[in-house]
């Protein structure tokens, strides 16, 4: 592929860039640009349950992690970005608008579209017994829908736990997010929501139940499985 790969992470040590720049290195893209802005976000309260791999503090920070890699790194204001790129998400506040219609970028997202959108997506589908799953697609006017490039469900295993599950589900999606550079001529399929819920951050009352549920969950999905 011709077009040069850009990542959009943060500026802090950040596990979803670290793996996404390793498995991009492991496949040989030699070609790719890392820009980074500083991280707003902070999170109101810390969820019951944390089933996003932690950052393990033994990991290079990213721009020390481009330096090894030979990958271009820079911290810059996005809206100032070139076009010929196509971009990868790893990391990275609200959007502007203008940047988003301008720009080709690929997200990945933990949950099977459009049944699952938003955030805490595989602990809504463990409540909901929405098949578990992930989504890759070009950020648009949906959020988490539109241009879809890839969807993936996730085999449920009789020795599974909620944790081993989010893991795999996790894996799979830094892997479908480097595999979308290869897809991104592609025909797409769209997917234009309709009334489908945009999930919210899952209340602790709800959480608390959770681990229950999963058991639940695993039962039903194992049945029609046989």
């Amino acid at each position: 592929m011709d077009r040069k790969i850009s990542v959009l992470t943060y500026n802090v040590p950040h596990r979803k860039t670290y793996d996404t720049l390793c498995l991009l290195k492991a496949r040989g893209y030699e070609d790719v640009s890392v820009f980074a802005q500083p991280m707003k976000y902070v999170k109101k309260r810390q969820p019951l349950i944390v089933h996003r791999p932690a950052l393990n503090v033994s990991i290079p920070d990213t721009k020390t992690l481009c330096a090894n890699f030979g990958y271009t790194y820079e911290e810059t204001d996005f809206s100032a970005l070139d076009s010929d790129s196509v971009f990868l998400l790893c990391g990275a506040g609200l959007l502007p608008d203008e940047f988003v219609e301008s720009h080709t970028i690929i997200n990945s997202h933990p949950g099977f579209v459009p049944k699952a959108r938003g955030l805490d997506s595989y602990k809504w589908s463990v409540w909901y017994g929405i098949p578990i799953g992930a989504t890759t697609h070009i950020i648009g006017k949906y959020i988490d829908a539109g241009e879809i490039i890839e969807r993936r469900m996730i085999e449920i295993k009789p020795e599974d736990t909620f944790h081993t599950l989010a893991l795999r589900l996790y894996e799979t999606e830094i892997d479908m997010l480097v595999t979308a550079i290869e897809k991104i001529n592609e025909e797409h399929e769209m997917i234009i929501p309709e009334e489908t819920e945009i999930f919210k951050r899952m209340p602790e009352e709800t959480e608390e139940k959770l681990l229950g549920r999963f058991e639940e969950y695993k039962r039903e999905m194992l049945k029609e499985i046989k």
